[in-house]
C-alpha cells in the first residue's frame, strides 16, 4: 500500500510514495528535449470539443495517445519490482498513456496518465494530502468520467524544454523524482529544493 516518506535531508520537505502493482515494463525509446511536445498535447486536447452547451463532442480518441517520460537528470522513468522508478540507465522508459481530462478548463493541458496499457492510472488518492498511488482504473472509463476523474487528473505545465505535472486535486503538489537513481516517482509540495520536478515528456507514434 501507498505510505508517507519523509525527507532525510534536513530541509522538512515532505513527499509521499507511490505503491504499485506488478507489471511487466514496456519498451520503448528514452525521450529527448521537448521538440514538438506542444504540438502533441495540443493534437491530444483537440481530439474533443466543448459545445455552447457544456457538452462534449469527442472527435477522436479511439485509444490513448502514448508517451515516455525522463527526468531533468536523464532518468529514465519504468516501472521496476511494482515500482515506478526513475532510473540511470539506458533502460527503454515505461510507455504511458495519456488522456486529456475533458471536463477541467483552463490554460494549461489537464491530463490522466495510465500504465500497463490504461488498465491502471496514477492518482492522489482522496486523504487531506495526496498519496501517489496507482489504481485499478481503466484509463478511457476515466476519460468518460466526470465524478472520478479530477484524482487522476495532473495539469502538464511546459518549464522551456521540460515540463512540471501539478495535481488537479491537490494545487501546488508536483510529481518528482529523487537526485538518486532506481527511487521511486513521488508527489511534493516543496519545488526548488532537493527533489526534480521537471520531465521531458515525449509521445510515441503508434499504429
Amino acid at each position: 500500500p501507498p505510505h508517507s516518506r519523509q525527507d532525510t535531508t534536513g530541509t522538512g520537505h515532505t513527499s509521499t510514495t507511490m505503491a504499485f502493482q506488478p507489471g511487466a515494463a514496456s519498451g520503448g525509446r528514452p525521450s529527448e528535449p521537448r521538440g514538438n511536445q506542444d504540438k502533441d498535447m495540443k493534437d491530444l486536447s483537440d481530439r474533443f470539443s466543448m459545445n455552447e452547451d457544456g457538452s462534449v463532442t469527442i472527435l477522436d480518441l479511439p485509444k490513448p495517445f502514448i508517451f515516455t517520460l525522463r527526468d531533468a537528470k536523464q532518468k529514465v522513468v519504468r516501472l521496476q519490482s511494482k515500482n515506478l522508478v526513475a532510473e540511470a540507465s539506458n533502460s527503454d522508459p515505461e510507455k504511458l498513456s495519456v488522456v486529456p481530462n475533458r471536463f477541467i478548463q483552463g490554460k494549461q493541458y489537464p491530463i490522466i496518465l495510465g500504465v500497463q496499457e490504461g488498465k491502471s492510472c496514477l492518482s492522489c488518492g482522496t486523504s487531506a494530502e495526496p498519496t501517489l498511488q496507482l489504481e485499478d482504473k481503466n484509463i478511457m472509463d476515466l476519460f468518460a468520467d466526470k465524478e472520478q476523474a479530477a484524482r487522476f487528473t495532473f495539469h502538464n505545465i511546459p518549464e522551456g524544454s521540460t515540463h512540471r505535472f501539478e495535481s488537479a486535486a491537490y494545487p501546488g503538489w508536483f510529481l518528482c523524482t529523487s537526485q538518486k537513481s532506481s527511487e521511486p516517482i513521488r508527489i511534493t509540495n516543496r519545488t526548488g529544493e532537493t527533489e526534480i520536478t521537471e520531465f521531458y515528456f515525449k509521445r510515441i507514434l503508434t499504429e
